[in-house]
């Protein structure tokens, strides 16, 4: 029961209390659809600099670091990071997460596990020491590439593109309340036993 999504508590909660609940996210396929595409982009705009791709790539990301994650006065900044109820669940989280797949799903989560033991077989100390300044660069230049890709579909298709679609579902909500007549905070509000 620790492991239920916060998204079935909502739902739970709503019938407890006779509520509509909403889940305005998007359907799950149409985001990996976008994360689909969105990588597509990032890797073509990544590989092809003289067509304009690093300028497009760079703009994409810096337009939605500039919707999803604003800066400035009245918005988190990075001390926000490390208030002390979000540090405390924090681990909550970081267990909760795996732990729910496991239960949902042990024999896939058996065998990804037993890949990562069984490909984790280099002896770490070694490797280390053997690095050689051709081989870091090589490390360092892929990494951050990886991140350029990652910070890309992250930022735009996860963030910027889902806030928006949130953000539509909920006005919708707003707007099918306001459509019934009366006051949108009263209807909300009422309570349980009270239907008018």
């Amino acid at each position: 029961d620790q492991l239920m999504s916060e998204m079935r508590a909502a739902h739970d909660l709503g019938l407890l209390y006779e509520r509509p609940v909403v889940l305005g996210d998007q359907r799950i396929n149409i985001t990996v659809s976008q994360l689909k595409n969105g990588a597509k982009e990032a890797v073509l705009d990544l590989v092809q600099p003289w067509n304009g791709g690093w300028n497009r790539l760079y703009d994409s990301v810096s337009t939605a670091r500039k919707e999803a994650v604003p800066l400035g006065e009245g918005f988190l900044g990075i001390d926000s990071f490390f208030d002390p109820k979000l540090m405390t669940a924090a681990p909550v989280s970081l267990l909760k997460y795996p732990l729910s797949y496991f239960v949902r799903s042990p024999v896939f989560s058996i065998i990804v596990l037993c890949f990562f033991i069984l490909s984790g077989g280099v002896d770490d100390a070694n490797a280390l020491s053997d690095l050689t300044p051709t081989d870091l660069a090589e490390s360092i230049f892929f990494s951050a590439l990886e991140t350029v890709i990652f910070a890309r579909i992250f930022l735009k298709e996860l963030l910027a593109e889902r806030n928006e679609i949130l953000a539509e579902n909920i006005f919708e909500q707003c707007r099918n309340y306001a459509a019934d007549k009366g006051n949108v905070w009263d209807k909300l509000f009422q309570p349980a036993g009270d239907k008018s």
